[in-house]
């Protein structure tokens, strides 16, 4: 009867933990190491690359301000002769990235495609217009990694990733369905703060 109970007990306790682990109901702790298959923790970058993910998104600040005060977003030519990173040479970036800008409807991506294949992955800072007709409303808070605000107070929807080389300069819809790993700061299952 005692060896009957104990292993009940056992199986419920597998069942528990088995349960709680893929309904997302794991401590917090487990949760911040947590993505999903097509994406990578800045953390988990190697230096150079963090280097340059860092570049990106004062790239993509400045970028987008300008979309706000122009109406257009800036080509790489004018992101690069104003000094903005990544777009401008900086004697101390090894990475040897090339910028192309694509821009389709309501999608604006910037591609670095590495010079030197073997020394670096590629990388993209994709940006996402609201639809003419609205789109989503920010709630007061809302705001997170993934999304920024215009100067108008539409949300714009901004992610970045990777992909090792070869590539093509090419407009990317969907990235991870081409491949792309999404680099995030933090997990998407963790709570905000």
């Amino acid at each position: 009867m005692w060896v009957f109970l104990t292993a009940c007990f056992v199986c419920l306790f597998v069942i528990y933990v088995i349960a709680f682990e893929r309904h997302g109901k794991a401590p917090d702790g487990a949760r911040a190491n947590q993505v999903l298959g097509y994406q990578v923790l800045f953390r988990d970058l190697p230096g150079a690359e963090q280097r340059v993910f860092r570049g990106m998104q004062e790239g993509m600040l400045e970028a987008v301000r300008l979309r706000g005060e122009q109406g257009a977003w800036p080509a790489v030519e004018a992101l690069a002769s104003a000094g903005i990173p990544p777009f401008a040479r900086d004697v101390l970036d090894t990475s040897s990235l090339v910028w192309s800008q694509q821009h389709e409807g309501a999608i604006n991506q910037y591609m670095g495609t590495p010079t030197r294949p073997a020394a670096m992955p590629a990388f993209l800072m994709l940006a996402q217009e609201p639809p003419p007709s609205g789109g989503e409303v920010p709630s007061p808070g809302v705001i997170d990694e993934e999304h920024q605000l215009l100067a108008d107070g539409k949300l714009l929807h901004v992610t970045y990733w990777k992909h090792s080389p070869p590539v093509t300069p090419a407009l990317i819809g969907e990235p991870a369905l081409a491949g792309w790993q999404q680099i995030r700061i933090t997990s998407p299952f963790q709570a905000p703060s």
